[in-house]
């Protein structure tokens, strides 16, 4: 029997997969029929991310609070009933039901698959060579719903990879219709140190920072990170510090990758994004322990934004092509 191994079980009704890695005393686990949730990271016994205390009880919250939860087809608020691409008005529908909205502003937020139950696993596997796996998939196009709310055909697949001591989270967006469609989504992991929170250091591997309004929607005005949030960019301790911001321009390596991490007394999860990650929110409130570092492909309330002009750099896909995006999970000293 190798050392990477796939395991399906069934928790409180829910088909879920286990990747799992002997060797290092790594588990994974996911859940397709709550939103493609990943929802648990255990090394030695340990939670790297924060998991919910029954998966029943989360998927009825609806407020996206454990695990790594997908927001897509946007990531984050939108900050009206509507948003635009390419000229045209796209509008949201209370009484369809499959998206929330953000306590307090109650703006609309972050997106509509997260709790959708049509994920499907598609694929698993296990070797020495390639680590565990396991791909989920939902055929959006499929579903009127769905395509009231976002209009445009296409097809998610996320990948999970355990492998080496990381897990990497793959996702991919294809469109299958015939006009371009824009492209954003991201993910929401909370993160679990160990010792105080007080101690806990934070590096945030970023140069700029989103200036927001007093409902967090980006203004499209830029400052630089230290003005933000002075000393993140090279070790923060967080101390009493509430930090809820979005941030961009990041910094990369070689490679193209940024390397964002949070480091308790002895445990340190280092967040790795590719090049088509381009923003991060990170969230440390004080009525939690924990740390979110999310990716994100563009900043909070993209769509409205380009439409106005503040932001540049959205994606855009055309017919038959796909787009793929990953960050890698890196938890050491556990």
């Amino acid at each position: 029997m190798g050392n990477y191994s796939v395991k399906r079980k069934k928790i409180e009704g829910h088909l879920t997969h286990h990747l799992k890695d002997a060797k290092r005393r790594m588990e994974f686990g996911f859940v397709a029929d709550i939103g493609a949730l990943g929802f648990v990271f255990k090394v030695n016994g340990h939670d790297v991310l924060l998991a919910p205390d029954s998966l029943e009880a989360y998927r009825k919250e609806r407020g996206l609070g454990r695990g790594n939860p997908l927001m897509a087809p946007f990531a984050n608020r939108i900050d009206r009933e509507h948003y635009f691409f390419q000229g045209k008005k796209y509008l949201l529908n209370d009484e369809l039901g499959n998206f929330i909205r953000a306590g307090g502003s109650n703006l609309p937020i972050h997106g509509l698959l997260a709790y959708d139950r049509r994920w499907e696993v598609v694929k698993t596997g296990a070797s020495d060579r390639n680590g565990t796996f396991l791909t989920a998939r939902i055929e959006f196009y499929k579903y009127p719903e769905l395509m009231a709310q976002f209009p445009f055909a296409h097809v998610w697949e996320v990948t999970y990879r355990l492998k080496d001591g990381q897990l990497e989270c793959a996702t991919a967006v294809k469109n299958v219709g015939n006009a371009q469609m824009p492209v954003h989504f991201g993910y929401h992991p909370y993160f679990v140190p160990d010792g105080p929170r007080a101690k806990w250091r934070l590096h945030v591997a970023a140069r700029k920072h989103w200036v927001v309004n007093d409902v967090l929607i980006p203004t499209g005005q830029l400052e630089p990170t230290e003005q933000f949030l002075p000393g993140c960019t090279s070790e923060l301790t967080l101390g009493k510090a509430y930090i809820d911001g979005g941030v961009t321009d990041l910094e990369r390596d070689r490679k193209g990758l940024a390397r964002f991490w949070v480091a308790g007394k002895n445990r340190k999860i280092e967040v790795v994004f590719d090049r088509n990650y381009a923003t991060s929110i990170v969230f440390a409130p004080l009525f939690m322990d924990m740390v979110c570092i999310e990716p994100q492909t563009g900043p909070t309330n993209a769509f409205n934004l380009q439409h106005e002009g503040k932001f540049k750099g959205l994606t855009v896909l055309n017919p038959g092509k796909t787009f793929q995006a990953s960050f890698w999970i890196i938890p050491t000293g556990f």
